[in-house]
Order: structure tokens, then C-alpha cells, then sequence
């Protein structure tokens, strides 16, 4: 009785260690850049800065990419990268995402990702196509603002939902500081 005990603990470790080594990261994803297919495997070895959004965004998007690009410029490194994913698939291309971004940094790309829902849940982004009476557009994409760091290997360290550009500016330093 006691062995089959011990070998079933065992067992359970075993099991329990292979499910945390195998696990996925609940924030990887896969989708289409300007330069094809990538994940966040592609960015290993940056900080990175995720913003959700879309390009016919009248103030909320460009706002919030400005202060990020501001103190991400501050910053003066190489090792971040400022990856803009788009909430209208419909109409938003990588090539004009990553123009866009890069208007308010360098190092940026426009993602359009192939598993739009799982990956904004698995994130909290919330967001709902808003048909527009009277307009050109026909529609918008009311969203949440959020700015998602991740670290250089991949790990979630925190979401920046106060957008004022001292909050930035501080999980910014934090990032850097607690996970060089």
C-alpha cells in the first residue's frame, strides 16, 4: 500500500512537471506581418510593447502609440520592439500597420493575427465592430486601451491600462530593471 502510494505521488509530480515544461504561453500567437508568418518567438531576444487597436482609429490609437513611441524613443535601446496588432482584420494590412506605428517608433510592426479571438482573451483585450449610420467608414471598433510588456524571453510581465506617459515611462524602467 505505502509503494503504490509513493508511486503514485511520483507520478503525479512527473505528469505535473511535464505539464508546466509543455505548457503553452497563453500570449503567443501566430500572425501575418509584412514579412510573412511570425509569433512571439520572432521577437525573443527584445523587450516587446503589444498595443490592440486599428488603423481608421480617430484619436484613442494614435494617442496611445504616441506616448508609447515617446518613451520608448526616451529610452534610446535597440532591444525593444513596439508591436501594433490590429482589431479590424477587415481592413487593416501589416504593410499599413507598420507604417503606422512607425511614424511613432522605429522599431515597430503591424501584426494581423490569424486567431484574432483566442489571442485578445487570452490578453483581456475587449473590443466590438460598432456599425456607423451616415458614414463612409460604415463601421468602427470600440476597444479596450491597453499596453501589454512582455519580456525578452517571451514572459508577461505587465499591462499598462493608465496611459499617462509617467505610468509608461515607470513599467518601462520596471521592465528593464527586473528583467534585463
Amino acid at each position: 500500500m505505502k509503494k503504490t502510494f509513493s508511486f503514485l505521488v511520483f507520478l503525479l509530480i512527473c505528469v505535473g512537471a511535464v505539464f508546466l515544461i509543455l505548457k503553452p504561453n497563453k500570449y503567443d500567437f501566430r500572425a501575418d506581418s509584412a514579412s510573412g508568418e511570425v509569433s512571439l518567438k520572432n521577437y525573443d531576444g527584445k523587450y516587446k510593447a503589444i498595443y490592440f487597436g486599428f488603423l481608421f482609429c480617430p484619436d484613442v490609437c494614435p494617442t496611445t502609440l504616441s506616448l508609447l513611441g515617446g518613451e520608448l524613443e526616451a529610452l534610446n535601446r535597440n532591444d525593444f520592439e513596439l508591436i501594433f496588432i490590429t482589431l479590424d482584420p477587415e481592413r487593416d494590412t501589416p504593410e499599413n500597420l507598420t507604417l503606422m506605428a512607425q511614424n511613432f517608433y522605429k522599431n515597430s510592426v503591424g501584426l494581423k493575427l490569424k486567431n484574432l479571438n483566442d489571442v485578445t482573451k487570452n490578453y483581456g483585450v475587449k473590443f466590438k465592430k460598432v456599425q456607423l449610420k451616415d458614414s463612409a467608414l460604415s463601421y468602427s471598433i470600440a476597444h479596450s486601451s491597453s499596453i501589454y510588456l512582455i519580456d525578452k524571453n517571451g514572459k508577461f510581465f505587465s499591462e499598462i491600462s493608465n496611459l499617462t506617459q509617467e505610468n509608461i515611462k515607470e513599467n518601462l524602467q520596471s521592465l528593464i530593471k527586473e528583467r534585463p
